[in-house]
C-alpha cells in the first residue's frame, strides 16, 4: 500500500500531516472541509499539494473558517489583483528581504480578534530551497516544568504590530493570555511570539525581555519542530493559536511568489 493510498501522511510526531487525494475550491463541500478541520485539531499543519487556485479562489476558500483578515496599507505590503485579503508574498531574484521576517512568529496577533488560519498558496518556487519552518507551541508548552507552566498560565503578553522598542499603536496593539487551550483537543499551548510580543502585561520590555527571549528558544526546539518543502501549485495551512512559523531564506538569485490568506477567530 502506498503512502497515498491512505488519507494523511503525518511529517512528524507533533506537528504537521500531508493530506492525500483531497481538492480544495472557493466552495469546498462538507466531507472537504471536515476532513480539513480534523486534520489541523490534530496535526496543526496541514500541507495539500496540486493544487491551483487564484487569489480570489483562495479568498473564498478561506472565508470558510472564519472572518478574514483585511491587510492595512503599510510599506513591503502588496496586494494580490488588488484584494485586501490576500497577501502577495514575492522575492525577485535581486532581491534580499524575504516578506515575513526575520523571527519566528505567529500571524496578526496584534489585535483582537487575532489570526486562527492562515494559508499561503505557491505561485512561483525555486528549483530548491525556501523551505517554511513551524513549531508546536502545545508541544513546547508541555515540555515545560510544572512551576513554569503555572507561572505562564498567570501571565498576559502585549503584542504589537511595530514590534519592541516602538510605540504601541491604537488599533496595532492587543493583550491575550499567554497559554491557550486548544477547544477541540483541550491542550494548552503558549500564545508568544518575539516578532509581536513585546513585554508582559504589567511590566516594562527589560523586565520582559529574558522569559521572552527563554521562551522564544525553547519554543524553536527541534524536537518541537518540522519543514515544510514547497512545490508550485501547493497550498499549506496552519493554526495560528499554536503554531509558529519561520521562513527560511536560503535562495538567494531565485524568484518565488506566494499567497497568504487568513482567518480571524470568531
Amino acid at each position: 500500500m502506498s503512502a497515498h493510498d491512505e488519507p494523511l501522511s503525518p511529517l512528524t510526531p507533533h506537528l504537521g500531516a500531508v493530506l492525500h487525494n483531497i481538492t480544495l475550491s472557493a466552495a469546498p463541500d462538507d466531507a472537504t472541509l471536515d476532513a480539513l478541520r480534523a486534520a489541523l485539531a490534530n496535526h496543526l499543519v496541514v500541507v495539500v499539494k496540486g493544487q491551483q487556485l487564484s487569489a480570489a479562489e483562495l479568498r473564498d476558500f478561506v472565508a470558510h473558517f472564519g472572518p478574514l483578515f483585511r491587510h492595512h496599507r503599510d510599506a513591503g505590503v502588496l496586494l494580490a489583483d488588488g484584494l485586501p485579503e490576500v497577501l502577495e508574498m514575492r522575492k525577485e531574484p535581486d532581491g534580499v528581504r524575504l516578506f515575513g521576517g526575520s523571527d519566528w512568529h505567529a500571524d496578526v496577533t496584534f489585535q483582537k480578534p487575532a489570526a486562527y488560519l492562515s494559508v499561503l498558496q505557491s505561485v512561483i518556487v525555486p528549483p530548491v530551497g525556501g523551505d517554511t519552518a513551524f513549531a508546536s507551541t502545545i508541544a513546547a508548552f508541555s515540555a515545560l516544568s510544572p512551576g513554569m507552566q503555572d507561572l505562564l498560565r498567570g501571565l498576559e503578553a502585549v503584542h504589537s504590530y511595530d514590534g519592541p522598542g516602538q510605540p504601541e499603536r491604537e488599533g496595532l496593539t492587543a493583550v491575550h493570555p499567554v497559554v491557550r487551550r486548544h477547544p477541540e483537543t483541550d491542550a494548552e499551548g503558549i500564545y508568544l511570539n518575539r516578532m509581536f510580543a513585546t513585554r508582559f502585561a504589567g511590566m516594562t520590555e527589560d523586565e520582559s525581555r529574558h522569559l521572552i527571549d527563554f521562551l522564544d528558544r525553547h519554543m524553536s526546539r527541534p524536537e518541537f519542530t518540522c519543514r515544510v518543502g514547497w512545490q508550485a501549485g501547493q497550498v499549506v495551512m496552519w493554526d495560528n493559536r499554536f503554531t509558529l512559523h519561520y521562513p527560511i531564506n536560503d535562495f538567494t538569485g531565485q524568484r518565488r511568489l506566494l499567497l497568504r490568506c487568513t482567518a480571524l477567530e470568531a
